[in-house]
């Protein structure tokens, strides 16, 4: 076992005794569940339908590119088939017309990315605050101590496994839907 893992598995158990300690001064015995908020983003009617806007966007913007990139390297492919006839005055204007347009791409891409993370974060915010609201009330109405997001906790390495009965996403999806 490396280092890191064993680090890892340690500041986990610590962690978790740590939490067992506390839950107990609050509740005779502790409840824990965990979601994955990211499917329930996602697979919320309202998550479902930002999912298809936020697509069509981008397939918008694909298209938009989609000529530019095939001009740039058409222009590439002269360049490699003819700089050898051509004089180095004309080599060397292709070689900046192909530069300047590998630019103007690279900085349009850049920003059609920062549209697509604004628009992402418009119409994810309002599903974001109705899965905290449906969250807390419920986490308080059935008496859980600690709800994790399994997706966070997984990258991390924090937990490996989780046993699927605690798994409480599904729930929480249709607590997010029953919201107006």
């Amino acid at each position: 076992m490396n280092m890191s893992r064993t680090f890892s598995l340690s500041l986990l158990c610590s962690f978790l005794i740590l939490a067992f300690f506390l839950s107990n001064a609050q509740a005779a015995t502790p409840k824990i569940g965990f979601i994955s908020v990211q499917s329930i983003l996602f697979g919320c009617q309202d998550g479902q339908a930002a999912k298809q806007e936020l697509d069509a966007k981008q397939d918008k913007l694909r298209q938009q590119f989609t000529p530019e990139g095939a001009k740039l390297e058409a222009l590439v492919q002269e360049i490699e088939k003819k700089q050898s006839v051509w004089s180095a005055d004309v080599l060397s204007d292709k070689e900046r017309e192909a530069s300047r347009m590998e630019r103007d791409l690279k900085m349009k891409a850049e920003d059609a990315q920062y549209e697509v993370t604004e628009l992402r974060k418009k119409l994810l915010e309002p599903i974001v605050n109705k899965l905290d609201t449906a969250l807390k009330k419920f986490a308080e109405a059935e008496g859980y101590t600690m709800i994790i997001d399994s997706d966070v906790a997984a990258r991390s390495g924090m937990i490996v496994y989780g046993d699927p009965s605690l798994d409480l996403t599904d729930i929480m999806i249709k607590k997010v839907d029953a919201i107006q």
